[in-house]
């Protein structure tokens, strides 16, 4: 087994023996979590507000001066998205949910294409490949969810998933966003804590994702490995250690 897979497993035992976590607990991790994730996701995608307005806008709905509306939007949005996932851990994941989010994620954005699969071709910047054609994508999208309902689902499958659905890119905007969310959805079903992609890694989780396309996972474990190890870290930090 790889080591960071058993190291992920070890920590994933550490937290569950220390589950149920406390009210108070579950508030503090859920309050920072919050406002990480949704600095971080947006972050990556060129929103330039800090963490710290990010805090603020959530935390009070005060507007940040000379930031745009959209980036407030993308702000509030994000935070909406986090809380629905709460409400679909049980559910198997379909097409429905995956508009669904995206349709939160461009709520006041564009009410046009929210929810709705991309009639254009697109290009990824940067990227080494084309992703989907258009008239391609709703029998691929119905594919790639036949395939992941298609067996046990693990941490392997969900990574392999999330790289599938970057490398078709469904909707005109907001794909990035929505594959973190829909990543953190199926944590959350398999008990683990949800992660945060770090704005600073964005260029090494592009190269990851990259390379996804030609079937070559493996820095993508790497990469989700890392962020998971971190995650489940950071919710034992959070946590008492009912051994003490």
């Amino acid at each position: 087994m790889n080591d960071k897979l058993k190291k992920l497993y070890e920590l994933k035992n550490e937290l569950d023996y220390r589950r149920p976590l406390n009210q108070g607990e579950i508030k503090r991790i859920k309050e920072n979590y919050i406002i990480k994730n949704t600095y971080n996701s947006n972050a990556i995608e060129g929103n330039t507000l800090t963490e710290m307005e990010t805090r603020v806008i959530i935390e009070t709905g005060i507007t940040v001066a000379k930031k745009t509306l959209r980036e407030h939007l993308e702000v509030k949005n994000h935070a909406e998205a986090l809380f629905f996932i709460e409400d679909l851990k049980k559910d198997v994941l379909s097409e429905y949910d995956i508009k669904s989010i995206h349709t939160i994620i461009l709520d006041g954005i564009d009410r046009a294409n929210a929810g709705k699969y991309r009639s254009v071709d697109v290009r990824i910047g940067g990227a080494t490949h084309d992703v989907t054609a258009a008239h391609l994508i709703e029998q691929e999208m119905s594919d790639l969810l036949t395939w992941y309902s298609s067996e046990t689902v693990t941490i392997d499958r969900i990574i392999e998933f999330t790289c599938k659905f970057i490398n078709i890119h469904p909707f005109i905007d907001g794909n990035g966003r929505t594959s973190r969310l829909l990543t953190n959805l199926e944590l959350l079903k398999l008990g683990y804590p949800p992660i945060t992609i770090l704005a600073v890694d964005r260029l090494e989780y592009y190269l990851a994702l990259d390379k996804s396309y030609y079937r070559d996972y493996e820095e993508a474990y790497d990469f989700y490995y890392n962020c998971m190890i971190e995650s489940i870290n950071e919710y034992l930090s959070f946590t008492a250690n009912p051994r003490k």
